[in-house]
């Protein structure tokens, strides 16, 4: 990236929470939290701190139901430190047991913070109701259950079975000077040969995929008493690898993806239904959902649901499809958003990584972008009419409801 003067280190590993056993659920999150606390080049957590801090850096981790990953943003001249620090995160951290005992309190609160928060639980609850929970429908975070019982030893067969280089992508981006360097690939191979890292490539993925992780429940209602109602509903939809997937993202921006979208204008400003309204497409090995979700006031809620399922079901039977001028609109948004997003060497690091860790492909900006651009309205109207239909919605709500027949009702009549 010849303009910026910042680089990005990202290494994603090839495990998520999807591929942990039942007793295990939440430890590639936790895993994420004890990378922090100490490793072999930076001993403690204050020492790793300080090493990014002096370079005026900033690192973090994620962790998705499919992936984890780990990574420092810095000034160009700090390239070497910041692979320093991934590497080291990454193969020699610590886990000491007085650690991990001590995380257990941080994630169990943790645990309990998502839990007090209703759009969040309800998220997470709607998840377990589409998704068996053996595959996609335990938390990533995992329970207060399985997460009191880590052991070091367990945290280390985790590394051992998961970390090894053949299961690791590592995106280096930014400043064009220092990423060109002759030097460089040498200084990664020396930097990532720490610890137990092997050349291996686990295969235990694949033990967790095949099978169809959906279940048949349709609707679920949490009863708690709150000052708004949280609802999340989605259909069976696309996986990463569909080649329909542009279509889908692009349907996902007409219908609630911006300020200008179906549902902002329709449930919040013509009606003040909601504060928060929008659409989402999920995409997983196996299997993908489309929905979307609104906070609203109790009082109105069969009104927001109505009104919200309308705009779905518009576009499944086809009495209100996307017209010409929505799409070219969705087309410019997603470029521009695209373009922006690209100007930061850390959203850089994530495109291209996601692309080569879950779709084993590298494809340029500009190859993406033409395919959005050659999608037809047919195929958008096409898709959403396939994807859209009544039988097949997934509706999940909290709020101070004790019974779930005023939304079986609001779904009927949609």
């Amino acid at each position: 990236m010849p303009a910026v003067q910042s680089v990005t280190v990202l290494a994603l590993v090839n495990v998520g929470s999807r591929f942990e056993e039942p007793r295990l659920w939440g430890i590639s999150h936790f895993l994420e939290h004890m990378v922090f606390k100490g490793t072999e080049n930076y001993p403690e957590a204050q020492t790793l701190a300080a090493a990014v801090d002096a370079i005026g850096a900033k690192f973090n981790a994620f962790t998705s139901k499919e992936y984890t990953g780990y990574y420092v943003k810095a000034a160009s001249k700090g390239l070497e430190l910041a692979m320093d620090v991934v590497s080291d995160m990454l193969l020699t951290p610590k886990l000491l047991q007085d650690d991990i005992d001590r995380e257990k309190g941080v994630i169990i609160e943790e645990i309990n913070m998502y839990a007090d928060m209703p759009s969040s639980h309800i998220a997470e609850r709607f998840e377990q109701l589409v998704y068996i929970k053996e595959s996609l429908g335990h938390d990533i975070i995992g329970t207060k259950e399985t997460v009191s019982g880590f052991t070091s030893e367990d945290f280390k067969q985790h590394l051992h079975n998961w970390y090894g280089r053949g299961n690791i992508v590592l995106i280096l981006s930014g400043d064009d000077r220092v990423i060109q360097e002759p030097s460089l690939l040498e200084k990664v191979d020396q930097l990532f040969k720490k610890g137990d890292a092997t050349a291996r490539r686990s295969e235990k993925a694949a033990e967790h995929l095949g099978n169809n992780p959906m279940t048949d429940d349709k609707l679920l209602v949490v009863h708690r008493p709150t000052e708004q109602a949280h609802f999340v509903l989605g259909f069976p939809a696309l996986k990463r690898g569909d080649e329909r997937r542009p279509a889908l993202s692009l349907l996902n921006v007409v219908l609630g993806g911006n300020m200008s979208s179906r549902l902002f204008t329709e449930v919040r400003e013509k009606r003040g239904l909601c504060y928060y309204v929008h659409s989402d497409a999920d995409f997983y090995h196996d299997v993908g959902l489309f929905g979307g979700s609104a906070g609203v006031d109790p009082k109105r809620v069969e009104e927001a649901v109505t009104v919200t399922l309308a705009e779905y079901f518009a576009l499944g039977k086809g009495t209100k499809p996307v017209t010409a001028a929505e799409l070219q609109r969705a087309k410019d948004y997603i470029t521009g958003k695209f373009i922006l997003d690209l100007e930061d060497s850390e959203s850089v690091a994530q495109y291209f990584g996601m692309k080569q860790l879950l779709l084993s492909e590298i494809e340029t900006p500009d190859e993406l972008l033409k395919k959005y651009m050659a999608v037809t309205l047919e195929e958008v109207n096409h898709l959403a009419q396939e994807i859209l239909i009544k039988e097949k919605l997934r509706f999940a709500v909290i709020g101070p409801f004790k019974d779930q027949s005023l939304f079986e009702k609001a779904i009927e009549a949609a």
